[in-house]
């Protein structure tokens, strides 16, 4: 996935400005056409067509001409244009991981719904791996921030990416691209059949092929004795293919009808890009300092700086008793997802639309354990599948007189089957089966909508609605561990709340917006899946509400070449849905999600966009975001291996067992404990890290962007495009330390284009990061120099024990890219 997603990496948005949607707005009827209008902008964001400019909504909008013109085809893209929109990189079936203004989804559990929500041509998604099916040959990319509970059902309490493919035209069209990508050595095509077939009806082909062989220069050192095979010298080898059929039926009646067919085939070979980031005690392992040899878990020349050069091994199936895919990291997934709209004028200004969705997610994977650059002590391969089913049913008014209204029902049945085994390093002991599990989750949910609109004056339009919700989750599980088949049990979640939403919106000219909104939301909890678990385990989750608001204003200035758009925002949220990772007993890391007390999140949004009149074809453009977002309560939160009561470990005192565990005899032995009134010895459990900021919630992102296209000679032209992306540090791990932070960085990219002026060919040169700043959005800490797989990690005593501190991994996203990309596109008149 990686491969499809770095496509143009950025590059293909640096020839475009980044239109804000609540920045644009369209001319009244009775107003003159204005030179510097770059035209109206239709969003969907309360579920009927609308200009933007009268919309109480704080959005960012790629229009349909935008993309048509430019191929925007990577949400990367979408996150380089909108402040406060931040990625965690693809992992497993978890997909890609969105957070908007700091609010997002940190968890690996697969059984997780996202806090920003995916909707796609009118189906509402909650896991990430689903944007790759939708992020080609699209039509318009809203993003919508802040939560949209009322429209977009319960689970987007920190906001929604709304996706529009495109339609057939009236026109016959014909559209190929091939782009080559010269770092990764990425092979990319596109190819697009659309038009009319029948009066009123359309139909639309198109297609899309990745193949690369990898970013990242994979320097593993194998050691075959444990197991380790040499792998390729880059990593993240992929081939991707993905296919779009869609049918359009409008005759200009009260009847119109779109149906969606979509298949994606993606397999990516090697595993995520992580690479250590921190080595608190250099790359040695703890055992040998201690006189006991032991081979190196890091691979050769391993240095803990962040560059392009990473380390992750094969594996030997033999050694594991048995793997998928000859032992290479692998993660193939296919995914199809149908989508039929139906619209219709049952009266008078009274339209009833249906939208009926259907998804199917399956995933293999394999990866290996938690030292991955010369062996591994374990390896985990998965299964996992997910069907949806959507039924969405709206009544929307459009009466002449001041009051209109919408009313909805929606419906979801969901699947979810996880079956995963942990394998164990026989090379070194383990049994080939440690541990393994299935996990089949349901999913049902219903709910009511409605909203009532209210235009007291010309000027001023008051709004009220709600939703309620219903949603039931249960779980059948099963564990094997030992040779011995465990059922373990979990309640059953309900989750039943209503989530209102009241809005003002003021217009008194056409030019100008001054509008207010409060909201409620929230998503449901539900259960970790990430690992098998034992009876006794109760391995749910609760629900993460939001409540709060924005105000905000939109204006065109300077007879409408200038765009100004301000918005401020306050919200509080409860129950966070936050993932930990931290050692067991037994050696083996624990992943799972838990709700984190309360956290709130205010800022600002601030853009602009300016069409000089004055230089025809120039356009600049600007975005900032000041964000604050941080726990005020995560009592109770996991220490990170090594840290000592001093650094904050100081919470839940756990005495010693100095029976079964060989951490605590180590810790007894060499005195780091603590010693209670009855003299039990104790080591500390956990920390408080309310007032730490959210992961992914920079305090300060900003964006610019300056486009120049000039006509050259009689039938030609020429683009010439620059864009820069700021961010301030931000925070990747839940903790306190100074190394699970993302530095401040700056990203530039530069573009020019090349073609006739009429479109029918067009050659460009695209450069993105050309400052080359490796950065990321998704960091783990585990202690990869021994500790997880020998005795010595300690925490929550005054001092660390043998193997010292967590090192730091992390997932990266491409440095520098450099595309050359044709796009030929036939005239047929």
């Amino acid at each position: 996935m990686k491969g499809r997603f770095s496509l143009l990496a950025g590059a293909a948005v640096m020839t475009i400005p980044a239109t804000t949607a609540y920045a644009q707005s369209a001319p009244q009827e009775s107003e003159q056409a204005n030179p510097a209008d770059r035209g109206e902008i239709i969003v969907t964001a309360r579920k009927r067509q609308e200009s933007i400019l009268k919309v109480p909504v704080v959005a960012n909008v790629v229009t349909a001409q935008q993309l048509a013109d430019n191929q925007v085809v990577d949400l990367q893209d979408i996150t380089r244009l909108t402040p406060g929109f931040i990625l965690g990189q693809s992992v497993l079936e978890n997909g890609a991981q969105v957070s908007i203004r700091g609010v997002g989804t940190t968890s690996l559990d697969p059984g997780i719904d996202q806090s920003v929500s995916l909707n796609i041509d009118g189906m509402q998604f909650t896991q990430g791996n689903a944007y790759s099916i939708g992020l080609f040959d699209m039509a318009q990319v809203e993003v919508l921030k802040g939560p949209q509970a009322l429209f977009f059902g319960k689970n987007s309490p920190g906001g929604v990416v709304s996706i529009r493919t495109a339609d057939p035209g009236p026109e016959p069209e014909v559209i190929g691209r091939l782009g080559y990508e010269f770092y990764a050595r990425t092979m990319h095509g596109e190819g697009i059949v659309s038009g009319p077939v029948a009066p009123g009806l359309g139909i639309r082909l198109a297609a899309a092929v990745n193949t690369s062989d990898g970013y990242f220069y994979n320097d593993a050192g194998a050691i075959s004795a444990l197991g380790g095979v040499q792998p390729p010298d880059r990593l993240g080898h992929n081939h991707a293919i993905y296919l779009r059929g869609t049918l359009l039926y409008d005759n200009g009646g009260p009847f119109t009808a779109r149906i969606k067919l979509n298949h994606s085939n993606e397999y990516n070979e090697g595993g995520g890009p992580f690479q250590y980031k921190s080595c608190p005690e250099g790359t040695a392992s703890y055992l040998p300092s201690l006189g006991i040899p032991l081979p190196g878990f890091f691979a050769p020349g391993e240095d803990c700086q962040v560059d392009r050069h990473t380390a992750i091994v094969y594996l030997n199936p033999e050694t594991f008793g048995g793997l998928p895919n000859q032992g290479k990291p692998y993660v193939r997934t296919k995914q199809d997802f149908v989508t039929a709209e139906l619209n219709g004028e049952i009266a008078d200004a009274l339209t009833a639309t249906s939208v009926t969705g259907y998804y199917n997610l399956r995933s293999q994977s394999l990866t290996g354990g938690f030292n991955p650059g010369t062996y591994t002590p374990f390896a985990a391969a998965k299964k996992y599948q997910r069907k949806d089913f959507t039924q969405e049913l709206r009544l929307t008014s459009s009466y002449a007189g001041p009051v209109n209204f919408l009313l909805g029902g929606f419906y979801q049945h969901a699947t979810v089957y996880d079956d995963a085994f942990l394998a164990g390093n026989t090379a070194l002991g383990f049994p080939s089966r440690l541990l393994a599990g299935t996990f089949d989750m349901k999913i049902k949910s219903w709910s009511g909508f409605g909203q009532v609109r209210w235009q007291v004056v010309p000027t001023l339009e008051l709004a009220a609605g709600a939703r309620y919700t219903d949603e039931r989750r249960s779980i059948d599980m099963t564990t094997t561990a030992g040779g011995f088949d465990f059922v373990p049990t979990a309640p059953k979640l309900v989750s039943k709340k209503w989530s209102p939403e009241l809005t003002a919106t003021f217009t008194p000219t056409d030019t100008f917006t001054l509008f207010a909104s409060l909201k409620q939301g929230y998503k449901s909890g539900s259960y970790n899946i990430v690992q098998p678990i034992f009876p006794g385990t109760d391995n749910s989750y609760g629900d993460e509400r939001v409540r709060g608001g924005e105000i905000g204003i939109k204006t065109r200035v300077a007879d409408r070449q200038l765009n100004l758009n301000l918005a401020g925002y306050y919200y509080r949220y409860n129950g966070l849905q936050v993932g930990i990772n931290q050692p067991a007993a037994n050696g083996i890391p624990v992943l799972q999600t838990v709700n984190a007390g309360s956290a709130k999140v205010y800022g600002a949004d601030f853009d602009f966009a300016y069409y000089p009149a004055a230089i025809d074809g120039l356009s600049l453009h600007g975005a900032i975001n000041w964000n604050i977002a941080k726990f005020t309560s995560f009592v109770g939160a996991p220490c990170a291996g090594g840290q000592t009561a001093a650094e904050g470990c100081n919470l839940t005192p756990r005495l010693l067992d100095l029976v079964n565990s060989v951490d605590d005899q180590i810790s007894y032995a060499t005195g780091n404990y603590f010693t209670n009134a009855a003299g039990e010895p104790f080591q500390y459990a956990a920390q408080d890290l309310t007032g730490t900021p959210l992961s992914r919630a920079p305090r300060w992102q900003a964006s610019y962007g300056i486009d120049y296209e000039l006509p050259v000679g009689e039938n030609h032209k020429l683009r010439l495009g620059t864009t820069g992306q700021y961010s301030s540090k931000y925070i990747t791990n839940l903790g306190r330390r100074e190394d699970f932070y993302q530095g401040a960085f700056f990203k530039l990219g530069a573009s020019i284009a090349f073609g006739a002026e009429d479109d029918s060919w067009e050659v460009s040169l695209l450069g993105s990061n050309l400052t080359n700043k490796y950065t990321t959005g998704l960091c783990f800490n585990s202690n990869n120099a021994g500790g997880i797989l020998f005795p010595g990690e300690e925490h929550g005593g005054p001092r660390q024990g043998p193997s010292g501190s967590d090192e730091i991994w992390c997932s990266y996203d491409n440095g520098r890219e450099v595309w050359l990309r044709i796009t030929i596109r036939p005239k047929f008149r």
